[in-house]
């Protein structure tokens, strides 16, 4: 594997005036006030082996207590917001190629946001009593993980400054799992209270601790018992500046090498990627996706002559890095990501969509994307200028135009969309269609009408025609097919009786669904009432943007009630109490993406049920 530089796009700190010297394998000292934040109590540099079962178990305790602290404490309001980047970002390597982060101090508005948002969830409308339920569960979650040996309130929070930060490093070259690269930074509000904590858990594991000092720091590594094939072969942890840090020990002296500032926020790539989400934030995930993309080519090495190639084109459909970020805002949880923009398939027309004032009131589920068939003849262009495939690519259209080619089967779709519906106990679904040119369209449905009747009554299909608000449905009743799925799946597949697929052409819709009803319900919509003049998805999408390139609309409430009717009678009781309460609390799901000339965005929002 090609050595990763950790400098890569680097740019010195804004207050220095030339470029840095580059770090050396053995760092200078670690300034003062650095240093004095590392704990003064030594840590034993004997073996710690305790009688009875494996003490492993603690130091896997350790880390499982300060992670579900990291993943329970998301929720915390009683902690002091801090805007501005975290204390863990400026102290993660910069060759990192995958980087999580939790904001559990409540940067900025999230404080009161996220109050919003957990007020529709049981036990926390008093906001005044949430900080003791909170401390309490936490008490419970880390008392699980070490086995009753600690709780929050006592050997937690006394040192937990309520950053975590998650660090993957270069993929590695041998590709064993003991080789991978990753530290976890936590920001301290009392340093040696965290090595006290630290040195503790230690003391209870069955495996060989030792100290060295590495850059002014006091660096200790830990080596787990023989045996373990899977363990790391040699960890480590330390406290400097205002974190702690755990994991491999390249890892943890890479984050002692940063000196808080030139780690992962110097590099370009990550600026660029941060910059695109700016705002207080709860969590933020970045992805290096061209250096994860690089090591894995370079990983698999001689055996890569071995595995099938992937298509030429498959490269250009790649971008260099991806960053997501998790906040609390107007309510409801929202989800951004940013990405450069994806090239190879041209630009993509943001729009309001037409299919939301095309459905029926009833749609609890719509996936829809804009411009799909002119997508469609980029993807296949872009496929058949790979000369492996070019000869596929070929077979392909002479098939497709016994049906007037791909013009003839995609060329014509504007809108695409998936939906479901759900009246009462009936649930329909289907395929809808805003037509560039219904003529197209009709022309193969029409065509394909014709194939089934040349097959005649062997084919066990039968066609028939009904009329419904100024338009002509196709109903194709499938007979015994359901019958034949069955028996090819040993049961697993129960069709109806009464299998039929239902379509419809107009000159504003083209909708293929099960059944006539969801058909019904579609033309129905296009005069009455429909998802679009829903006041629910109304008001969700004005927080996404009614202009954007996909949509997707979930609604949970409407799909919590179908499946509650399918609980059976012995599960009721316990479905009642210990899950509706909490999912109960959740609205609806709305999500777009926006692509733009340099950044593709995207934005999910996830509302809960207000007062």
């Amino acid at each position: 594997m090609t050595d990763q530089d950790p400098t890569r796009g680097y740019e010195p700190p804004a207050a220095a005036e030339a470029p840095a010297a580059p770090i050396p394998a053995e760092p200078p000292p670690m300034p003062a006030s650095v240093v004095d934040a590392a704990p003064t109590t030594p840590v034993a540099t004997a073996p710690a082996v305790r009688p009875g079962r494996s003490r492993v178990r603690w130091l896997a305790a350790g880390l499982v207590s300060l992670l579900a602290v990291g993943a329970a404490a998301g929720a915390t309001l009683m902690l002091t917001a801090d805007a501005g980047d975290p204390d863990v970002l400026a102290w993660t390597p910069a060759d990192t190629v995958l980087y999580a982060e939790a904001r559990l101090d409540l940067p900025g508005d999230q404080r009161a946001e996220l109050a919003k948002v957990m007020a529709a969830f049981p036990g926390f409308d008093d906001q005044a009593a949430f900080p003791v339920k909170l401390n309490e569960a936490l008490d419970v979650l880390v008392g699980r993980a070490s086995d009753g040996k600690m709780t929050y309130q006592r050997d937690i929070e006394p040192w937990f400054g309520g950053q975590v930060g998650v660090s993957v490093g270069p993929i590695p070259s041998s590709g064993e799992p003991t080789a991978a690269r990753a530290v976890v930074v936590v920001s301290v509000k009392d340093a040696a209270k965290a090595g006290e904590w630290a040195a503790t858990v230690l003391a209870e594991a069955d495996a060989t601790i030792r100290t060295e000092m590495y850059g002014g720091v006091t660096l200790t590594t830990i080596t787990p018992p023989s045996g373990r094939e899977m363990a790391p072969k040699e960890a480590a942890w330390a406290t400097f500046g205002p974190v702690m840090a755990f994991g491999d020990v390249a890892s943890v002296k890479a984050a002692i090498d940063t000196r808080g500032s030139a780690g992962l926020p110097t590099l370009v790539q990550f600026r660029t990627a941060e910059a695109a989400l700016a705002g207080d934030r709860l969590g933020f995930v970045y992805v290096d996706s061209a250096a994860i993309l690089e090591s894995s080519k370079a990983l698999t090495g001689a055996a890569a002559e071995a595995m099938p190639r992937l298509p030429a084109f498959m490269d250009q459909l790649q971008v260099a890095w991806g960053a997501m970020t998790v906040r609390a805002d107007g309510g409801a949880f929202v989800v951004d990501t940013a990405a450069p923009h994806m090239t190879a398939l041209g630009p993509t027309r943001n729009a309001e969509s037409k299919l939301p004032a095309l459905l029926p009131p009833t749609t609890v589920a719509l996936v829809e994307g804009h411009d799909v068939g002119a997508t469609l003849q980029k993807a296949k262009d872009l496929i058949a200028a790979d000369p492996s495939l070019a000869e596929g690519v070929k077979q392909v259209e002479d098939a497709l135009a016994l049906v007037g080619g791909a013009d003839g089967v995609v060329g014509w779709m504007g809108e695409v969309g998936v939906a479901i519906t759900v009246d009462g106990d009936k649930v329909g679904g289907g395929l809808v269609v805003t037509p560039l040119d219904a003529a197209l369209p009709q022309r193969l449905f029409t065509q394909l009408r014709g194939f089934i009747a040349l097959a005649g009554g062997s084919s066990g299909l039968t066609v028939t025609e009904e009329s419904y608000a100024g338009a002509t449905i196709v109903v194709i009743d499938l007979g015994d097919l359901g019958d034949l799925a069955g028996m090819a799946t040993g049961g697993a597949v129960e069709a109806p009786d009464d299998l039929r697929i239902a379509y419809v052409v107009t000159d504003e819709v083209v909708v293929l669904g099960y059944g006539t009803d969801f058909v019904k319900a579609v033309l129905g919509a296009r005069t009455g009432e429909s998802l679009a003049r829903t006041e629910r998805f109304a008001s969700a999408l004005n927080l996404v943007g009614k202009a954007h390139a996909s949509l997707v609309w979930l609604d949970l409430a409407a799909i919590r009630g179908l499946v509650e009717s399918q609980i059976p009678a012995d599960g009721k009781a316990t479905y009642e109490t210990e899950v509706k309460p909490y999912l109960d609390a959740f609205d609806s799901i709305i999500g777009t993406t926006t692509p733009g000339e340099t950044l593709d965005r995207a934005t999910l929002v996830i509302r809960v049920r207000g007062d």
